[in-house]
């Protein structure tokens, strides 16, 4: 494992979790993608919703923080590869419809040049 793999992620929870652009900014590529597990357009299938660049993903953080409550991230664990940080999780909240949510989580962060290139988002969770 890579310390300085291991200082990037930290930043990058950190400046995700506080909505912190800047920490964000120095954490991942200028080509950053957030592939997401869901979307709202047939157009985006079946990749689901990709957020390109800071921009957009500062967006979504910000309507998450708007629309979300009772958020919560438990049994957070890492593993450091050499050219991928792995992330397991559990999220839970109540959503934007009031609807509460509990999901297993995987997040894939492929590395490029010391930074991440892409948060790649799977959630386990019953269909709609």
């Amino acid at each position: 494992m890579s310390a300085d793999l291991e200082a990037v992620m930290k930043e990058f929870m950190r400046g995700f979790g506080r909505a912190d652009r800047d920490a964000l900014a120095n954490t991942v590529t200028d080509d950053f993608e957030w592939h997401m597990h869901w979307t709202e357009s047939e157009g985006d299938q079946p990749t689901g919703k990709v957020l390109r660049g800071i921009d957009e993903v500062m967006a979504e953080i910000k309507r998450r923080q708007a629309s979300w409550t009772d958020l919560s991230y438990d049994n957070v664990e890492l593993r450091y590869l050499d050219d991928m940080v792995v992330q397991t999780f559990t999220v839970s909240g109540i959503d934007e419809h009031g609807t509460r949510f509990n999901s297993d989580a995987v997040d894939l962060y492929p590395v490029r040049d010391g930074k991440l290139s892409r948060k790649q988002t799977y959630w386990k969770q019953p269909g709609t």
